[in-house]
């Protein structure tokens, strides 16, 4: 007769049980300060936007500032 083959024991040790909790743990971490990256760039881009608003606000007065100028300076001229 043969002798019965041995398969090997398969155990989780307590090693391999704390390196998964420290992967795991890293990984939240990991991902929580991804999230609060992501936050503070749409904070930024908020404000960003804002000042996008007020620029394209302040560029057509002075538009429209340069047009009354352009009118007082022809009739200036006009008049004798």
């Amino acid at each position: 007769m043969s002798a019965p083959a041995t398969v090997p024991e398969r155990k989780l040790t307590i090693g391999l049980m704390f390196a998964v909790c420290v992967q795991l743990a890293a990984g939240f971490i990991w991902a929580g300060s991804i999230a609060a990256r992501i936050e503070a760039l749409e904070r930024s881009s908020n404000t960003y936007q804002a000042d996008h608003v007020l620029l394209a606000r302040l560029e057509t007065r002075v538009e429209a500032i340069g047009d009354q100028l352009d009118r007082i300076e022809a009739r200036l001229e006009v008049e004798p």
